[in-house]
């Protein structure tokens, strides 16, 4: 399958799964309320938080270990992985029930038990279910991967619809497990036979990455639960809500990312591979500020007419986390080298550096200056995340990297924010529409990058 139909098979699936969810905002704002929106957005980080755990990092190391053409060597890592899920995870799975009643003690704005129960069975089927999604990636197999989001996203949205009126969050959470239970039977085939093979390198390579991934989710994340407690619910659900939108417009990245992660490594044995991935890398990033530009100029405008009045301070905040989700993206696009390592020891020591910064923000600097105050400091600190993953990538896997470009493209980000913020609407759309020229402008110019991914 050629890469640009398999992004466009990619993207089909996650923007009609996306809107189905994003559709159901104004009823369940409504339903809700800004109080009780607060408290789901609560149980929603955990689910984020548990699922790091419950995943133990094994999907990136089935891209690390399994992208080459050897079948029997990418099954022994496939089924290692399930076996690992299903021991580690079945076991943590069992104690969050057990336990359901002194975590739901724990957790700001005392969220029911009987949703609690019904989030935790969601998460250990859904990281089940990433062996077979990242089997499909590496196979190519863009229609069942999509097929079985679509119907994730169907089912949850009509339970939803259903339930939330009567039941509220326990209706919310009992849709997500009924999806997840479908979505499980849609993909029954595509399982591995559980073996306990390759557990070592699979742990080793896993836990490196579980374990930044849980500094990372100090990092971005945790904040919800600080919001919540140093200010207050009512304040959440509009930072949720901004939240959201800014997760689904750099969502139109991830068929990029679908297709791009899994094959990345592959291009590392040859000086010309190495000059094709920092192109398509730059591109990636690019790409990022075209979103963001979008989500300044479009998605604060848009949240004031979709949200009730109790919700409009999502369009202030915007434009802001757009633009530390668009740093995030170029991180993830420009450590190719961190992740080369077998251990990811670089990827641990720059997760602390960000949980440390991370703590000393949400503890200090969200309490005495606010919400605002927490956004700046957050988009620095993404700043400082690019740079370190930059730095030390290249110092492992030297990568020639356009850079002019993506600096460029920056600086007319930076300049959009700020007319944004100044309400020079006029210049808004001058800016935007030289962004759009400067990004594209490498396929005008006929560069290498446009025969890279033709290729």
């Amino acid at each position: 399958m050629k890469p640009a139909f398999t992004m466009a098979t990619y993207a089909i699936g996650i923007i009609s799964s996306k809107l189905v969810a994003l559709a159901l905002q104004p009823f369940v704002t409504q339903w809700l309320g800004p109080e009780q929106f607060g408290r789901l957005d609560v149980l929603i980080t955990l689910g984020c938080f548990l699922s790091l755990l419950l995943a133990l990092g094994l999907t990136d190391a089935i891209y690390r270990f399994a992208h080459d053409k050897d079948e029997n060597h990418q099954q022994e890592i496939f089924s290692g992985a399930l076996w690992l899920i299903l021991l580690c995870g079945g076991g943590l799975t069992l104690l969050t029930q057990i336990a359901s009643p002194a975590i739901q003690g724990f957790l700001p704005g005392n969220p029911p038990v009987f949703a609690l129960r019904c989030l935790f069975f969601t998460l250990f089927i859904n990281t089940l279910c990433t062996v077979p999604f990242a089997i499909l990636r590496i196979r190519n197999q863009a229609g069942l991967f999509v097929g079985a989001q679509i119907v994730f996203a169907f089912i949850q949205g009509g339970g939803v619809l259903l339930l939330t009126s009567d039941y509220g969050i326990d209706g919310i959470m009992a849709a997500g497990l009924m999806a997840q239970l479908t979505q499980l039977i849609v993909l029954s085939k595509t399982f591995p036979v559980p073996k306990a093979s390759h557990q070592k390198l699979l742990l080793r390579y896993g836990a490196a990455i579980t374990f930044s991934a849980l500094l990372g989710f100090i990092s971005l994340g945790a904040e919800r639960w600080a919001i919540a407690h140093f200010l207050s619910l009512e304040q959440l659900a509009p930072y949720a809500i901004a939240m959201q939108w800014a997760l689904a417009a750099s969502l139109l990245l991830e068929p990029f990312s679908l297709w791009w992660f899994p094959k990345r490594f592959s291009l590392t044995g040859s000086a010309n591979g190495l000059q094709q991935a920092a192109n398509i890398s730059i591109t990636g990033c690019q790409l990022g500020t075209l979103i963001t530009a979008g989500t300044i100029t479009i998605g604060s405008k848009f949240l004031l007419f979709w949200l009730p009045p109790g919700f409009h301070a999502s369009a202030e905040i915007i434009p802001l986390l757009g633009v530390m989700l668009m740093i995030k993206h170029a991180a993830t696009l420009l450590n190719m080298g961190c992740y080369q390592q077998e251990k990811a020891h670089s990827v641990m020591v720059i997760g602390l550096i960000s949980c440390a910064l991370s703590l000393t923000i949400l503890f200090f600097i969200l309490p005495n200056f606010g919400l605002y105050a927490l956004l700046v400091s957050n988009i620095i600190l993404q700043l400082l995340r690019l740079l370190l993953f930059y730095g030390w990538s290249q110092h492992r896997l030297p990568l020639p990297y356009p850079l002019p470009r993506l600096l460029l493209s920056y600086g007319l980000i930076a300049l959009l924010l700020f007319v944004h913020y100044q309400e020079l609407h006029l210049y808004e759309g001058l800016i935007l529409l030289l962004l759009v020229v400067q990004v594209c402008w490498p396929w005008l110019r006929k560069m290498p990058i446009r025969h890279t991914l033709g290729a």
